[in-house]
């Protein structure tokens, strides 16, 4: 189930409301209701709870709440509430910054749309044969996709767009760095004048603020814990290793103290994560030898099997999953609860989007950050002043 089970584990307060409300206040039509329950969606958290009547009200919408706080639930109740099943058309376009989050956007509009008739929610993303998105654009409502993908089906024109009224970014501050920005705008302008627009973000640089209200028609900000993006319920250390100054050294040093971690905390899944695909492998390699099951995800492997292995950590198929930033974005498996960084991530809002990974929907976690005497840390040191928080030494 998408949804996460409030009574069945303890929740940190940043995804519990005060107020004895649940999605029946939100006026919410029947069958959106049925889904809602049906997926373990029992009552909204404080993004749902302010986002979604904006969002319904046909309001332009900035939302920010940090990782793992129900976000995606916000624009899949706004969109399944806009869909007109009866015409068969493209009516609502949601991008996402990888393949792996368009695949789970569309996995949770299913669920909650579960009782909708005839409802057509498709993913379109690279690594998929233009054959199959030929067949499922026959028949769709709902386009969830990666912006490369999307550009190239509007430009074919296989695609059409003249029916589209809502259009979502999703993790809109990776989306509107530089690698996506031309793209956006393309097919944004590809797009009917006449639409709502809504962009969804964990963290909320002002540089995203300026680029939004380009595209929006009087934006309605809502702003959650702008102040504070690191969820609640995870505890934050660090642990040195000696600097050597042949690279495979020093991560041979950090991959000893992992393996002692490992054996010494108690967790039920771990996402580890590292800034150089090469190493993924290796590492889940060695410690499947060291009898820690893992698996590993890289940009360069083939789509089927960079879905295998998030269904494999999803369905508790294995205990540890290797990554680079691949996953760092969005993806929602409730049993992590150990994040580790083997190398210092690049920048403040990177560590936030990982450690995220281990506490989501307010369960709690512990995120790792193995680093090296001297330059590490001092880039960590870095990272702890921009995002104001302060790590502790791994006891």
């Amino acid at each position: 189930k998408p949804g996460h089970d409030i009574s069945q584990r303890k929740r940190t307060t940043d995804v519990l409301i005060e107020e004895q409300i649940d999605f029946h206040s939100l006026l919410l039509s029947p069958t959106l209701l049925r889904g809602l329950n049906e997926a373990g969606f029992e009552k909204p958290s404080p993004i749902q709870l302010k986002a979604i009547p904006l969002g319904r009200c046909g309001l332009d919408l900035i939302a920010q709440a940090k990782s793992g706080t129900g976000k995606t639930c916000v624009f899949s109740v706004i969109a399944l509430e806009n869909v007109i099943t009866e015409s068969n058309c493209i009516q609502i376009i949601i991008l996402t910054p990888t393949r792996e989050i368009a695949v789970q956007v569309k996995d949770v509009i299913c669920a909650i749309g579960c009782h909708y008739d005839g409802l057509a929610c498709k993913v379109f993303i690279g690594g998929i044969s233009l054959e199959e998105d030929k067949k499922a654009l026959k028949s769709c409502h709902i386009a969830v996709g990666t912006p490369g993908r999307v550009k190239y089906l509007i430009e074919q024109k296989y695609l059409k767009t003249e029916s589209v009224r809502m259009f979502i970014l999703d993790e809109a501050d990776k989306l509107l760095d530089e690698s996506f920005q031309q793209q956006i705008n393309w097919i944004f302008s590809a797009l009917p004048e006449n639409k709502q627009m809504m962009a969804f973000s964990a963290t909320y640089p002002e540089v995203l603020a300026n680029h939004l209200k380009k595209y929006m028609t009087e934006p309605t900000f809502v702003r959650l814990n702008a102040a504070d993006p690191s969820l609640q319920g995870i505890k934050q250390f660090y642990s040195l290793v000696r600097f050597h100054p042949l690279p495979h050294k020093t991560f041979q040093e950090k991959v000893d103290g992992l393996i002692k971690l490992l054996s010494s905390v108690n967790f039920n899944q771990c996402l580890v994560f590292s800034n150089y695909q090469i190493r993924a492998k290796s590492l889940s390699d060695t410690l499947c030898r060291k009898g820690w099951p893992s698996t590993f995800i890289a940009g360069y492997q083939t789509q089927a099997k960079r879905l295998e292995a998030m269904e494999k950590l999803k369905s508790f198929h294995c205990r540890i999953l290797i990554s680079t930033d691949l996953t760092a974005r969005g993806i929602d498996a409730e049993n992590v609860n150990l994040v580790v960084n083997m190398d210092v991530p690049h920048n403040g809002e990177t560590y936030l989007h990982r450690i995220g990974r281990a506490g989501r929907f307010g369960t709690e976690g512990m995120a790792v950050t193995y680093v090296a005497n001297g330059k590490e840390e001092r880039e960590l040191r870095d990272i702890e002043r921009s995002i104001d928080v302060k790590m502790e030494l791994l006891p």
